[in-house]
């Protein structure tokens, strides 16, 4: 050491030396760290676009079955309108059928009646 505790060049060497050694481990672990986060990051990314391909595959079955279902609703939609329509008919039908047996039945109590009070 020199006067008043200051070091000279040739006492600071070993540490100056020392210090370099250490800087230079700690460059290698980041890039071994930078070399992982670039290989995580690449595997990421592969992750990532085979997600977005299975994505996009369950999208169209998905507007494949609500397209399905659209076409099921408008046939279903469809035939129950006619069902109603044929059941309206029928119901008119046996309607008009029943009001003929109705005044029928009318007609020969009418009748009946109408005997009964000449034998009487």
């Amino acid at each position: 050491m020199g006067v008043g505790g200051d070091m000279d060049q040739d006492s600071l060497s070993p540490l100056i030396e020392f210090i370099g050694r250490r800087f230079e481990e700690v460059d290698r672990r980041f890039e071994g760290i930078d070399e992982r986060i670039s290989d995580t990051r690449r595997h990421f990314d592969v992750v990532a676009e085979a997600m977005r391909g299975q994505i996009q595959l369950v999208a169209e079955r998905v507007s494949n079955v609500e397209q399905g279902l659209q076409r099921f609703k408008e046939e279903v939609s469809a035939e129950f309108a006619e069902v109603k329509s044929m059941i309206r008919f029928s119901y008119a039908e046996l309607d008009r059928r029943i009001q003929v047996l109705e005044r029928g039945f009318v007609s020969l109590e009418e009748r009946l009646g109408r005997l009964e009070s000449r034998t009487t």
